[in-house]
């Protein structure tokens, strides 16, 4: 099979795929979520899956061979990831038997099992004698994987089917099925294989999926013992499987951020007047200290005696306070001690006042 085909082909399916699922879930848009999506912990919407199915290698000669004595099993074990519910990574495990058709008559092949002496005939005119290949396949494959349903139709946790193309590439090793019986060891080609294919996923229940998985993985035309004409060989393989989703299993869309513009402003005009308050404050404080130094008594004499005439004094309250500080308690003793001690016949006025700025009747 053309690995160029088998891309469009897959395109192509996927396309109507994605059609019916959608077709699935019309009527329930309340229930599917469009991202942007949660970031999920580490550990969260990962799963792990087992299959099996059948392999078809795809070689130079190999169409020689009726189809059906090509198939061979196939297994697979994988362990991945849902990053969004669109973007999913996997690494796994997956092994095989490959069957193929070796035409040499001299059965040179390294595939081509010592017990296997019997020719059979050739059903294209080309080969008349051929000889059946049998070969061990192990890989280990990374796989990106796009949730196609989810990325087209919305995120829904109880959607019954979703379909995940992907992208891979892995190691291959492939391996005789017995030991050379001149080397006494098993016969080893080690390739790298690009691998496109389809996950489709049968939700039966939430941590539970039936999975079917069609691929095709490219190689080089080595892996197979031979190499005669096309520089790339095919792997394809269908398997039927199990997987299983740990918790936790879904996902929330992310809430729309908070607009906290006017609240910034708004703190940043509150701080403004304040600084305005402060230095004003700052101000007046200065002023009343100023004012302190100017406030002096006077003496004068009257009827031959000295007497204490005293200037308007003030005594001034910190703002918010009942209480006077040491400076202002200073002062008052001063007048007491040389102005009203000295002046037994005045009388003094005692009154109390505020600004605008810095208090109110009420407060006062």
């Amino acid at each position: 099979m053309n690995f160029k085909k088998f891309f469009l082909t897959l395109i192509a399916v996927s396309a109507v795929l994605v059609t019916a699922s959608a077709q699935v879930i019309k009527g329930a848009e309340a229930q599917t979520l469009r991202g942007p999506y949660e970031t999920n912990r580490l550990f969260d919407n990962i799963f792990f899956g087992v299959a099996g199915g059948i392999n078809l290698y795809q070689g130079e000669q190999d169409h020689s061979m009726d189809l059906e004595k090509r198939l061979a099993p196939a297994w697979q074990a994988y362990l991945g990831k849902w990053v969004t519910p669109s973007f999913g990574l996997r690494i796994g495990y997956y092994g095989g038997r490959q069957k193929g058709f070796y035409h040499n008559d001299d059965a040179s092949s390294p595939y081509v099992p010592a017990w296997s002496g019997n020719p059979f005939v050739d059903p294209v005119d080309n080969y008349k004698w051929g000889y059946e290949q049998r070969f061990q396949t192990h890989s280990i494959r990374a796989d990106v994987m796009w949730n196609i349903s989810n990325a087209i139709s919305g995120y829904r946790s109880d959607r019954f089917l979703d379909f995940a193309p992907y992208l891979g590439i892995g190691a291959i090793m492939a391996t005789t099925v017995e030991k050379d019986p001149i080397l006494d060891k098993y016969l080893k080609e080690h390739e790298l294989g690009v691998t496109l294919g389809l996950y489709s996923m049968f939700r039966i229940s939430k941590a539970l999926d039936i999975t079917l998985d069609v691929n095709q993985t490219m190689v080089n035309q080595i892996l197979d013992g031979e190499a005669k004409d096309s520089r790339r060989e095919f792997i394809g393989n269908v398997s039927l499987g199990l997987a299983y989703q740990f918790k936790n299993r879904e996902f929330s869309r992310a809430h729309a951020p908070v607009d906290v513009t006017s609240y910034s402003n708004k703190i940043k005009d509150l701080s403004s007047a304040l600084d305005a308050v402060n230095a004003k404050n700052k101000k007046l404080n200065s002023d009343i200290e100023e004012a302190k130094k100017n406030v002096t008594p006077e003496y004068v004499v009257r009827d031959g005696s000295e007497k204490v005439v005293p200037s308007p004094f003030a005594v001034y309250f910190q703002k918010g306070k009942s209480k006077l500080s040491e400076d202002q308690v200073m002062s008052i003793q001063f007048y007491v001690q040389e102005a009203m001690a000295k002046s037994k016949d005045y009388i003094f006025v005692i009154k109390s006042a505020a600004d605008s700025a810095t208090g109110s009747a009420a407060t006062n």
